[in-house]
């Protein structure tokens, strides 16, 4: 009669001790060159406010004579929450050229108030402007767009019914 036996070969303990070792290797290789890039590319500071040249403003016979011609229509403000417990809002609505040139950028200034009438925040922004966002084209005539402009650290008391939006600069064709 046979007897078979068979024994259970593990690996060794150098084995899985170099592949430790090449694993912590890649991963303090791959630290140390973000590390470096990051040195190499410091993040870009921005330069302050959005401007755009050419934009006529207040005071303009060209404002003065375009701006009746431009509609800010279904405005509506949300807030928004973080998980850090930031409060932001988001005001949207939709902006409608009824005039007869194309309409290149829109500046507006949004005025938020708290729920007893009193001046919460306010934020100037240039929702449309030429090369951002994803119609990157200037408004045709007749033409009606969304827009959102977003402002921060909004007030605990803030009142989402009362916004106040002013348009302030334009540019168009």
């Amino acid at each position: 009669m046979a007897v078979f036996t068979s024994e259970i070969k593990r690996p060794g303990r150098p084995i899985t001790l170099y592949l430790t070792l090449a694993v912590a290797a890649v991963a303090l290789v791959a630290v140390i060159l973000v590390v470096r890039f990051q040195k190499n590319n410091p993040p870009k500071a921005t330069a302050g406010p959005v401007t755009v040249p050419g934009m006529v403003r207040a005071g303009d016979p060209n404002f003065e004579a375009y701006k009746d011609k431009i509609r800010i229509e279904g405005v509506k403000a949300f807030i928004n929450l973080s998980f850090a417990g930031t409060r932001s809002a988001t005001i949207e609505g939709i902006i409608s050229n009824e005039g007869s040139r194309q309409l290149e950028a829109v500046e507006m200034h949004v005025t938020l108030y708290d729920v007893y009438g009193k001046l919460s925040k306010e934020r100037t922004a240039i929702p449309l402007r030429p090369g951002v966002g994803i119609n990157k084209d200037p408004m045709e005539p007749l033409e009606k767009r969304t827009f959102f402009v977003a402002v921060d650290s909004v007030e605990q008391l803030w009142n989402p019914k009362r916004v106040e939006i002013e348009i302030t600069g334009l540019k168009y064709k």
